[in-house]
């Protein structure tokens, strides 16, 4: 790989959170966090550890150089928040509501969004590694310098997505919607697309990059017969 190939990835590539040592990190709990909700106070340098909360309101609060290992928020409110250099390690995410939050250098990894609601977001620098988001809702995100690798959004929504910079990695989105969001320059080459949503145009699959399978099925959508030779 070239000089000018390396420095073309390392663009690509979403940057990585950046935390303070790991010495400096004080535990939090939820009365810790109830206490900020309280008093609007942003939480930084703080690591939450085996963590259960579920149904519970943490809406607008703010979250810098955060850590979040093996906790539970089930249902839980996270709404018009603010994400700014986070970690959410091995955590169950499922049915949470992130709806208009700001998430900016931000990895999720081994991490159970089923059923998440991450509508109207803004996403900058972001990395899905090894999660499962099945059924989750990223309607009408703005997701800039995103990569999701190894990772399952099976019957999900990306519809009327602005997007910017996407890398895909084995990821599984079968029977996944991107009505209305272009998927132009997206390589799904080593991802499973089938059964995806688009427009009865198609207009979403210009310039999508696709393997040769991927390409006959999508051209079946088109209504194109391929012919053996």
């Amino acid at each position: 790989m070239t000089t000018s190939d390396m420095n073309q990835e390392k663009k690509k590539t979403p940057l990585a959170p950046i935390f303070a040592e790991e010495a400096d990190f004080m535990l939090g709990d939820e009365a810790f966090l109830r206490s900020c909700q309280e008093e609007e106070e942003r939480i930084q340098t703080r690591m939450f550890a085996g963590l259960t909360c579920e149904g519970e309101d943490f809406s607008r609060m703010r979250f810098s150089g955060v850590k979040f290992r093996n906790c539970r928020f089930w249902n839980c409110m996270f709404s018009r928040g603010q994400f700014t250099d986070v970690l959410f390690e091995n955590c169950d995410l499922s049915g949470c509501d992130f709806d208009e939050s700001y998430l900016e250098r931000a990895l999720f990894h081994s991490c159970k969004g089923v059923g998440a609601k991450l509508t109207g977001m803004v996403v900058k620098h972001l990395s899905l590694e090894e999660c499962n988001f099945d059924d989750a809702n990223f309607d009408s995100s703005r997701l800039e310098h995103v990569q999701i690798l190894r990772t399952r959004l099976n019957n999900s929504s990306l519809t009327a997505c602005r997007c910017r910079q996407i890398l895909w990695g084995g990821a599984s989105l079968k029977n996944a919607s991107f009505f209305k969001t272009s998927l132009r320059g997206m390589d799904f080459s080593d991802s499973e697309i089938g059964g995806i949503t688009v427009s009865d145009d198609n207009k979403e699959l210009s310039g999508v990059i696709v393997d040769l399978y991927q390409a006959a099925e999508l051209a079946k959508k088109m209504g194109i017969i391929i012919k053996d030779v």
